[in-house]
């Protein structure tokens, strides 16, 4: 328990960072309360959804206690007034989940053949892992993705030399359903872990006994899975169509071969959204010290076989993305690797004596430190003012009669009239790929303006992976808003025709020379060349997607 409230707590630290993260489905979560069980997106399956909408009841019950609200029409009132409970909710929820991995690392060491103290030790490392603690903030998938796929691992070791092997079968088949219930790219680690388990099984226990432990987990799998997430089988045409959108997103072809696979080991070596070069170079001799005489742990064949899984599953995944590598992109992954070299560098602790244990220990305390302070700079970040904040003071008191286009959200109303603008782009929109819009609620159309409300509109980007001019020519299904680059809405002139000269650009230096959209790097060219900065922000937020802002102003 101590170790997962430590964990829970770092995850929890800073969870109101003052953002609101396009992924963060908690619209989603509040329409499964009204009944409604097919998601507006099907990028991920909606079993968080539901899973997040149970804990919004647990919200309407605290807020009746507290007096937050005391009607069922309130607390809907309060979602649309101002949704932070409902997110901070959420990102609560995978705090927790991301906090069993200390007790898996844990349990997992202790399996594998370590004393308590080492395995104390081994879980302190997955309580304090950066990209752990950062994915955590946000309440999205990735979380439970990677900590399903870290206990699908975790089943596995305990399955082997069991008196109970069916009773592990059938957690094996439940732990890959909540996997896949989180994120469906789990299959691209559970796939490769998959094929590893038979053979380990068939070298222990023959092939017969293999296959019947895969046949039950699978069995499981399929009866738990449609439930978790009845959803999709109620809207299957949408799903697919969502795939192939994703599919659009994710792979590039374009890069060439193998273009990834540097980036891919850039990032296992970070400080925070890696492994750290201390961790990742014990990681890499993982199969070695198993298959040495020196290794004193446990399940060596199992070892062995699930970090081949795992690089297996790295390389697959590298060579499908290219050079499109989200920092969540091989959370999973990096678990099972951090949990594969915490629990050699501990057996290489208690094997050696005299200075190659103390070098064993050097490591070891590197290694920790990097992360320590990696946990430290997320929750940093986290906690920080955004920059937003500022941005709406600055731009009240000198550009408050403006038109301003935005790539940052402001935390002040919109007016009347710059909300209609964005909402008949929407409908301009899905007129031009003849599809439906999503309802809007009433809550949400602005009536009258706010006294300190701004001209203000999002800038016109699209979602990550759907950018580049090559997706403008692509063959795949529209769904609202997953549309590609609209050229024309990158065009200075266009908007400086429609009144508008004040622009707050998030990530200047990106978007003017190394954006995938020609017409961004354009506009951004031109913003540069025929505009001032009146106004400029140093990052504060980076991973939260806070980057540097620059604030232009044209004449």
């Amino acid at each position: 328990m101590v170790l997962f409230a430590t964990a829970f707590l770092l995850r929890a630290w800073g969870a109101d960072f003052g953002l609101f993260n396009g992924d963060e489905r908690v619209n989603d979560s509040a329409r499964f309360l009204a009944g409604h069980l097919v998601p507006t997106q099907h990028f991920y399956p909606p079993f968080f959804n539901y899973l997040n909408g149970a804990a919004f009841i647990g919200l309407f019950l605290f807020g009746l206690s507290v007096d937050m609200w005391s009607t069922t029409a309130e607390f809907r009132q309060a979602y649309f007034s101002d949704p932070t409970p409902f997110y901070l909710t959420a990102r609560y929820v995978t705090a927790a989940i991301g906090a069993l991995a200390a007790p898996l690392f844990f349990s997992a060491s202790r399996r594998l053949g370590l004393g308590t103290g080492l395995a104390v030790i081994s879980a302190s490392f997955a309580a304090i892992f950066p990209i752990a603690v950062f994915m955590a903030h946000i309440a999205k998938g990735d979380t439970g993705l990677a900590v399903f796929c870290l206990a699908v691992v975790w089943t596995f070791f305990m399955r082997l030399e069991s008196n109970h092997p069916t009773r592990w079968n059938i957690i094996i088949g439940l732990s890959v359903a909540l996997a896949l219930g989180f994120k469906q790219s789990a299959l691209l680690f559970l796939g490769p872990l998959a094929l590893a388990m038979i053979v380990v099984l068939a070298g222990r226990e023959g092939n017969v006994s293999a296959l019947k432990s895969f046949g039950i987990a699978l069995l499981f799998v399929v009866i738990a899975w449609p439930i978790m997430n009845i959803g999709i089988l109620l809207d299957i045409d949408g799903f697919w169509a969502f795939q192939r959108i994703q599919a659009v997103m994710s792979v590039r072809d374009q890069d060439g071969f193998g273009a990834g696979l540097p980036i891919t080991m850039q990032i296992f070596g970070d400080a925070v959204i890696g492994l750290n070069p201390a961790i990742l170079a014990i990681a890499l001799i993982v199969p070695v010290w198993a298959a040495s005489g020196a290794c004193r742990l446990r399940l060596r064949d199992a070892i062995i076989g699930v970090w081949i899984a795992n690089a297996v599953s790295t390389i697959v995944i590298s060579l499908l993305v290219g050079t499109r590598q989200p920092e969540q992109l091989f959370l999973p992954n990096l678990y099972v690797f951090l949990l594969l070299a915490v629990v050699v560098l501990m057996d290489m602790l208690r094997v050696y004596v005299r200075w190659p244990r103390a070098v064993v220990a050097l490591v070891s305390l590197v290694g920790f430190a990097i992360m320590l302070a990696g946990a430290k700079n997320v929750i940093g970040q986290a906690r920080a003012t955004p920059i937003a904040q500022d941005l709406a003071t600055y731009l009240l008191e000198h550009h408050s009669d403006a038109r301003i286009q935005t790539g940052v959200v402001l935390p002040v109303p919109q007016t009347v009239a710059a909300q209609r603008m964005e909402l008949d782009r929407l409908e301009r929109l899905g007129r031009k790929y003849n599809i439906d819009m999503p309802d809007i609620a009433p809550e949400r159309i602005i009536v009258d303006d706010a006294q300190n409300a701004l001209f203000w509109v999002h800038a016109p980007f699209v979602m990550s992976g759907l950018e580049g001019d090559g997706a403008i020519d692509q063959d795949f299904p529209i769904e609202p808003h997953a549309w590609p680059v609209q050229p024309e809405e990158w065009n200075l002139q266009r908007w400086r025709d429609a009144g508008f000269d004040v622009f707050a650009v998030n990530h200047f230096d990106f978007l003017v020379a190394i954006s995938r959209s020609s017409y961004i790097r354009t506009f951004h060219t031109d913003l540069q060349e025929h505009c001032k900065t009146v106004q400029s922000y140093d990052a504060r937020k980076p991973l939260f997607l806070e980057f540097d802002v620059r604030v232009f102003e044209c004449p």
